[in-house]
C-alpha cells in the first residue's frame, strides 16, 4: 500500500527525486521527509542523512532499492533519493514509514527522531 501512496504522491506533484534536487528542497525547508536508497552510496547516504538532520528533515533509509523507488515514482532509470514536500498522501506515507506510530501523521513528519 505504501508504494502506491508514493505513486499518488508523485502523480500530485509533490515527490522531488534525484540527489541534488533533493539536497535543494532539504536546504530551502520544502521537504517534509526523505527516502533514500538501500543501494545508494555511504558518501551519498552520509550527505543526505547529515542535511537532513541539519535541517531537521526526517530521513528514511533503506526500504526500496533504486530501481524499485525509480519504478514507484515512474522513472525509467535508479533513483537513490527522493523529498516529499507536502502535496499528495504524503502523511500517510510518513506514517506508514514510521511503523505504527499513534499520533497524527503530522506529528510524526514533523518530529526529528534520534535515529534518524
Amino acid at each position: 500500500m505504501t508504494e502506491r501512496l508514493i505513486g499518488l504522491c508523485r502523480a500530485a506533484g509533490g515527490v522531488t527525486v534525484g540527489f541534488d534536487a533533493v539536497l535543494n528542497d532539504v536546504r530551502a525547508g520544502r521537504a517534509k521527509f526523505v527516502l533514500v536508497a538501500s543501494d545508494a552510496s555511504d558518501r551519498t547516504r552520509k550527505q543526505l542523512k547529515d542535511k537532513c538532520n541539519y535541517y531537521k528533515a526526517p530521513c528514511f533509509e533503506g526500504a526500496w532499492t533504486s530501481e524499485k523507488l525509480a519504478e514507484m515514482l515512474g522513472r525509467r532509470s535508479g533513483c537513490v533519493a527522493a523529498a516529499f514536500t507536502g502535496k499528495g498522501p504524503y502523511e500517510s506515507v510518513c506514517r506508514a514509514l514510521s511503523g505504527s506510530d499513534p499520533r497524527p501523521a503530522t506529528e510524526c513528519c514533523d518530529d526529528r527522531k534520534d535515529d534518524v
